[in-house]
Parts: structure tokens; C-alpha cells; sequence
């Protein structure tokens, strides 16, 4: 019993809106703006940079604290792994807010750091390498993968694996969304690919290094 207690307590700590909170204490409704979603990349750019990484901690904090504490509880692998996967999908569906949220990444950055540090900082160093030259959200899907393989690498897939793969479910559904969108488009295969690959409905092909470039 405690162990479903616990999982939805971690749900409802993923629920606590902090970015769309941040942003009504700016005076904006980040839910309208933007890419319309509470995630600390979408504060930063439209509500500010201190909010947005006030933000982005928070919602690293969520995933964060619902793992460490259930390991300090004593819970089992399966129920730490599940409590971050509540987590980010609180994050994504908060319930405070309608079922409105951000994408999960923060919030599963944070679970996997409690689960395990060494295999998450592995796993950044090609998201941060892509997301510098290229684009951050195809760098997000490398740095999910790269942590399944190096989960496999040291004999961890039981749990970093796992909830990698569990992870992947809450943050590609939320890439979709809003699905009525895609259910409405007469393009629904090319709208699905780039939500899920380029987090947008049209591909964006250009580095990043490129637009820096141009930009001097």
C-alpha cells in the first residue's frame, strides 16, 4: 500500500507547476506562449533567463527528490524507477494546471541523476556536444539513447535501461501534443516525424554553430 502511496505522491510532487508559476509572478501565462508548454527552455526564452533557470532547477529538483527519497525509504528498484517515471509524468500532465506541463527532460534528468550520477554524466557528454552545434531536442534523443548503451555498458540496464525506455513514453506523447493537432493536419506522418525528432512541426535542419555565425 505505501509503495502506491509513495508513486502517487511522486506524481503529485512532478504536478507542482513551478514554471507556470514562475511566470504568472512575471505577469505572463507561459501556457500561451512560446511553445505553450511549462518547461524551463520555454521560461527562459520568453519569460526570462533567471526565471527560466530558476525553473529548470525546480523541475530537475522534482525528479530528483522523488528517487532519492524513495532509495533513502528503502524502496525497491522497480518502485525508484517508477517514481521517477511518475514524476516526469506529472511534470508533463500536471494536474494543478489541467493536465497542462512541460516536456519531462528536467524532470527526468533529475531522476536519473539520483539513480545513477556516473551513467548521466556519460550520457550528457554527446547532448551537450549536439545541442551546441546542432539542435538541443535531436540532442536530447542521442542523450536518451546514449543512456541506454551505457546503461548496457556497465551492467545497469535493469535500472537506468528501464527507465530511460519507461521515460521515452511521457516525453515523446507530450512532443505530440497538442494531438488534436495532429489528428486535424492533412500531413499527419510528416507532423508526427518532426514533433517527435525536431520537437516542432517543421524540421529545423540549420547548426546552431551556423546561426552563430551569421549572426556576427
Amino acid at each position: 500500500m505505501f509503495n502506491i502511496f509513495w508513486l502517487i505522491f511522486s506524481y503529485l510532487l512532478g504536478s507542482f507547476p513551478s514554471g507556470y508559476l514562475i511566470s504568472k509572478a512575471y505577469g505572463k501565462e507561459i501556457l500561451k506562449i512560446g511553445w505553450r508548454k511549462t518547461s524551463g527552455s520555454n521560461v527562459f526564452r520568453n519569460v526570462g533567463k533567471l526565471a527560466g533557470t530558476l525553473t529548470g532547477i525546480l523541475d530537475l529538483a522534482k525528479g530528483f527528490l522523488a528517487v532519492f527519497f524513495a532509495k533513502k525509504f528503502g524502496f525497491s528498484n522497480q518502485i525508484q524507477i517508477l517514481s521517477g517515471v511518475a514524476a516526469v509524468t506529472g511534470h508533463n500532465w500536471s494536474i494543478f494546471i489541467k493536465f497542462a506541463g512541460g516536456r519531462g527532460i528536467g524532470t527526468s534528468i533529475g531522476a536519473f541523476l539520483a539513480l545513477e550520477p556516473k551513467i548521466l554524466a556519460f550520457s550528457l557528454i554527446p547532448f551537450i556536444l549536439l545541442a551546441l552545434i546542432w539542435n538541443s531536442s535531436i540532442a536530447t534523443l542521442l542523450f536518451l539513447i546514449s543512456g541506454i548503451f551505457i546503461s548496457i555498458y556497465y551492467n545497469q540496464f535493469q535500472i537506468i535501461g528501464i527507465f530511460i525506455i519507461l521515460s521515452l513514453f511521457p516525453i515523446l506523447i507530450k512532443r505530440l501534443s497538442p494531438i488534436v493537432e495532429v489528428f486535424r493536419s492533412e500531413k499527419k506522418s510528416e507532423l508526427i516525424k518532426n514533433r517527435l525528432i525536431f520537437d516542432d512541426d517543421t524540421p529545423k535542419l540549420d547548426s546552431r554553430i551556423k546561426k552563430i555565425i551569421k549572426s556576427f
